[in-house]
């Protein structure tokens, strides 16, 4: 019987994780994202070397590996967002994170999340200074958002 109007199987939770977890499946292999991270790492190191910051983060934000079976290059992009904010100066850092956009802010929360799940890796302190400062730019909803996120780093 076709009484439905409405094709209730599209509102079934499972099959609704299913398609997002399928939309975000990488279709390049380790070696190649790793290759890609690598590239973008002698980018973002010419950026610090100059004392550009912004455009260093801006870099080391774009693009970030997701994806099950890259671990070895979401690390390594983690390491290099890291190194970005710990060579950032104190005094810039308001100015670097009000010029990022939403959706880089709300990255930039992942990879400090991330940092502060592995003390041992990362200088907390200086993740929780950023923390702050991207929640001051971004307000509430981004640590919302970022919880919230099915894509992880």
């Amino acid at each position: 019987m076709a009484h439905r109007k409405l094709a209730i199987d599209g509102f079934d939770e499972e099959h609704q994780q299913i398609a997002q977890q399928m939309q975000y499946l990488s279709t390049k292999s380790g070696s190649e994202v790793a290759s890609l991270v690598d590239q973008k790492a002698s980018a973002v190191r010419a950026a610090i070397t100059r004392g550009n910051s912004a455009e260093a983060l801006e870099k080391a934000l774009s693009e970030p590996p997701y994806g099950h079976g890259l671990e070895a290059a979401q690390s390594a992009n983690a390491l290099l967002v890291a190194e970005v904010l710990m060579a950032t100066r104190t005094q810039e850092v308001n100015d670097v994170v009000t010029s990022l956009s939403e959706d880089n802010r709300d990255v930039l929360l992942k990879y400090i999340y991330h940092g502060l799940a592995h003390p041992a890796e990362f200088n907390c302190g200086v993740l929780l200074s950023w923390h702050e400062r991207v929640v001051e730019a971004g307000g509430l909803g981004s640590i919302v958002r970022v919880m919230a996120d099915r894509k992880s780093i």
